[in-house]
């Protein structure tokens, strides 16, 4: 809902955004008309993507209820879909201000731009 909320932030600076979770298609859906989400929402229910990108948040076992949660986080991905930058958070409570997550993409592709220049 918070990166909802600033996504025009995320527009004028020519950002996309692309948001992730454990949870159903059908769960997500509600959530996407719940709350106007005018994003992709990918769902990632047997957690194959977060074990491949080495976020998968270990406390949970396959079975258990929140087996699937990563650590919450973003990867900024430059228009060829590279990796530019990440920010992670180990605790599930915790989750990044949007306007930081804005605010650390804008930093990461500048600095990576002028160093692809």
């Amino acid at each position: 809902m918070q990166l909802q909320a600033i996504k025009q932030g995320f527009d004028r600076a020519g950002l996309s955004l692309v948001a992730m979770t454990y949870d159903a298609p059908s769960l997500q859906s509600q959530f996407i008309q719940k709350y106007a989400i005018e994003f992709p929402l990918l769902s990632d229910r047997d957690a194959q993507s977060v074990r491949s990108l080495g976020i998968l948040n270990e406390g949970y076992t396959p079975g258990d209820d929140h087996y699937g949660i990563p650590y919450p986080g973003i990867f900024v991905l430059d228009q060829r879909l590279h990796v530019r930058g990440k920010l992670f958070l180990e605790p599930y409570e915790q989750r990044i201000d949007g306007a930081e997550v804005l605010k650390f993409a804008k930093v990461v592709l500048a600095h990576r731009s002028t160093e692809l220049d």
